[in-house]
């Protein structure tokens, strides 16, 4: 992988993380002008889950680059498959079993909002990269 494209990668992983992390609260304002504080904090907790698993895979995706590199991107990647796996698990075990109130519909709603920014986020990333 060159120089260019390992930095586009990152520039793609870099935007998903930032575009995850401003829908957090958007997602709790968004419940919560639908219904009430708890939808707001349950999207929240919802989407901060997402975000947190998502920042793992990025992080442990993109630690190696290069051709001579491609098994250890290849094992990086299932890594970093697994770990976000385990955090989304783990995140929903904890937050179904300890935050009472709450609302699983908007729980989900925020995790759904914020998984979508990994459709968003390409055509962001290409559209900042026409303009330059």
């Amino acid at each position: 992988m060159s120089r260019t494209s390992r930095l586009i990668d990152r520039r793609l992983a870099k935007a998903l993380v930032f575009l995850q992390a401003l829908m957090i609260p958007v997602s709790a304002l968004i419940a919560w002008a639908i219904k009430d504080s708890v939808a707001a904090l349950s999207a929240a907790l919802g989407a901060l889950v997402c975000w947190l698993a998502s920042c793992y895979f990025s992080w442990q995706s993109f630690r190696a680059a290069g051709a001579r590199a491609s098994k250890q991107v290849l094992l990086n990647m299932y890594r970093g498959m697994l770990g976000k796996f385990a955090i989304l698990i783990v995140g929903f075990i904890l937050i179904l079993s300890n935050v009472q109130p709450l609302s699983p519909v908007a729980l989900f709603c925020g995790f759904i909002l914020v998984q979508a920014m990994s459709w968003v986020a390409p055509f962001w990333v290409s559209r900042l990269q026409k303009r330059v």
